[in-house]
């Protein structure tokens, strides 16, 4: 889309022109996205362009009094409040993005809180049920030998009370 380099790029190296060229076609890339983001933009500058055109092919400059001056005038100042606005959503959506990113940030953060919080739990669990066959194991000993006690207290009143009655 670039006309072609006058005398004054035989001056540079052909890596030279390569990288210039590379640098103006990622800035017509730019140009381009910008246009497309806007159809109020894109149609002012088609506008833009055409008078650009008109005017340039006339050999004399409008006088400021002309028809053509007054809409290219309009057609700046228009462009200008453009650009206003869109500077305006700019910042507005750079600060959200600024605002969006300390989120996450505070989201990451929770989310590795949360990680080590779950773990520990998993730990926990795992100590509460050696705890709890500890303790029904315990239970269950307790309860035989309490059993067995109470068998061993039978049997000596079993031999003991016919030695108290002979008495």
């Amino acid at each position: 889309m670039f006309p072609q380099m006058g005398p004054i790029a035989n001056l540079f190296s052909p890596a030279t022109q390569t990288e210039i060229l590379g640098i103006l076609q990622r800035e017509q890339d730019r140009a381009m996205a910008l246009l497309s983001s806007s159809p109020m933009l894109a149609s002012l500058f088609v506008l833009y362009a055409k008078q650009a055109a008109v005017l340039e092919s006339a050999s004399a400059t409008p006088s400021p009094e002309s028809e053509e001056w007054k809409a290219l005038q309009n057609t700046t100042a228009t462009l200008r409040e453009e650009i206003k606005e869109l500077n305006s959503e700019n910042l507005g959506l750079t600060k959200e993005l600024e605002s969006a990113k300390a989120f996450r940030s505070q989201v990451s953060s929770l989310e590795e809180i949360n990680t080590t919080r779950q773990d520990d739990i998993k730990f926990l669990r795992a100590e509460l049920a050696g705890a709890r066959e500890r303790y029904d194991q315990n239970t269950a000993d307790s309860n035989a030998e309490k059993a067995a006690l109470q068998v061993r207290i039978l049997d000596l009143e079993v031999c003991l009370y016919p030695c108290l009655i002979i008495e």
